[in-house]
């Protein structure tokens, strides 16, 4: 059973007014039947740009409009504005704050430092209106209020390992009760642990977040799985319910001796086999994200689900500077309307020139990106195929 069918039954019950349904087992094998994610993106139209910009302008298109990524399918996120991070090197007056973007998951403060060289990282509040608890990062039961951590170094989730960064929880019996909303008002009950065991989960609304809200805890390694990400229901214009799933990022996340599933997203002992993101493909379980799109007489390009609107993903830390694929493309599209920050993108193989691409040999070439997302990524190009790419 894939992940993506072991996700369904959560977005099932949070769609039925969270009526409990099984979390299928199984996060890290395949059925045998290859799939494809449930917005496969459509093929691409030969020669289209990756979210370009008018010659020399700087704006950018809105997610799900006609010059959002339209050579990728689903649009390429918008929105970024690096300047409005703290400046790194200018001075400030000790103890000033100013607003600030982290990636894009939240709004928060920069506080100058006490010699007044430059402003701190951006800090965003964790904690929404009335507290939370399921979901919450530990290290052990102690940090989550009497419930249970369910750790990085464990193998309680799925029973296939641990949350990056961990995941506090409570055991629970009923799916159609109230156990979990005592604890936290924002979680269910479902079975997500070994055997279908019944542990409660944060819920969460696709796309941006209100001023405040903390989707998911503004944590960059949750991702905020919609009901419509996982095929339950179509996508509409309003916010749709969801749970806050791991997300690892990289390996650097995991305990030392683990590393990131990148199919599962989550912290494990084995690697998920196959082949990165950008790479040629024939069928889902040649990918190690379990996702092969774009298929062209049977022939496609690797990507794996990711955080949208993070810098973080994609098997890349925060802070690398070369990184070679990023998550810049929203899972779920469909006309003018996209979902958003926190929620599940896909990867992109990145580039600076056609040499860069995994498959120039074939004729995928690097078409330039928006300056924003350059800035944000680091590099100046996704690759894409062209009209002659086998």
């Amino acid at each position: 059973m894939t992940a993506m069918a072991s996700r369904i039954g959560v977005a099932q019950a949070l769609r039925n007014r969270f009526v409990g349904v099984t979390l299928i087992a199984g996060l890290l094998t395949a059925c045998g039947k290859d799939s494809s994610p449930p917005t496969a993106a459509p093929q691409p139209e030969p020669g289209g740009n990756v979210g370009t910009s008018d010659a020399g302008g700087t704006s950018e298109p809105s997610p799900g409009s006609p010059d959002a990524g339209s050579s990728e399918g689903p649009p390429l996120i918008s929105g970024f504005n690096p300047g409005a991070r703290p400046p790194l090197s200018t001075g400030c007056t000790p103890g000033e704050t100013q607003p600030c973007l982290r990636d894009q998951l939240c709004t928060g403060l920069a506080v100058c430092a006490q010699d007044g060289a430059a402003f701190g990282a951006c800090v965003c509040d964790a904690t929404p209106a009335g507290g939370a608890v399921v979901g919450r990062a530990c290290e052990s039961d102690g940090d989550c209020s009497g419930g249970i951590c369910l750790r990085a170094d464990g193998n309680e989730y799925g029973g296939a390992g641990g949350p990056a960064g961990g995941y506090c929880t409570f055991s629970c019996t009923d799916p159609l009760g109230s156990e979990c909303a005592a604890h936290d008002p924002q979680s269910r009950c479902v079975g997500l642990g070994p055997e279908g065991a019944n542990y409660c989960i944060r819920t969460c609304l696709s796309k941006a977040a209100e001023p405040g809200e903390a989707k998911c805890l503004n944590r960059s390694d949750l991702v905020c799985v919609s009901a419509v990400a996982d095929g339950v229901v179509s996508l509409a214009a309003e916010r749709q319910p969801g749970y806050c799933a791991p997300r690892c990022a990289h390996d650097g996340e995991c305990p030392s001796g683990r590393v990131c599933h990148r199919q599962a997203g989550i912290c494990t002992d084995v690697r998920s086999p196959g082949l990165p993101s950008g790479s040629s493909c024939t069928l889902d379980t040649n990918c190690d994200g379990r996702a092969c799109e774009f298929r062209v007489d049977g022939v496609g390009t690797c990507t794996a689900e990711c955080v949208l609107g993070t810098l973080a993903g994609c098997g890349y830390a925060r802070d690398d500077e070369k990184r070679k694929a990023a998550c810049i493309t929203a899972l779920v599209s469909a006309g003018r309307f996209s979902e958003g920050p926190g929620d599940l993108g896909l990867c992109r193989e990145l580039c600076d020139v056609d040499s860069d691409c995994l498959q120039a040999a074939t004729g995928f070439v690097c078409r330039p990106i928006t300056t924003a997302l350059a800035k944000f990524t680091g590099r100046s190009g996704a690759c894409v195929r062209t009209a002659t790419a086998n």
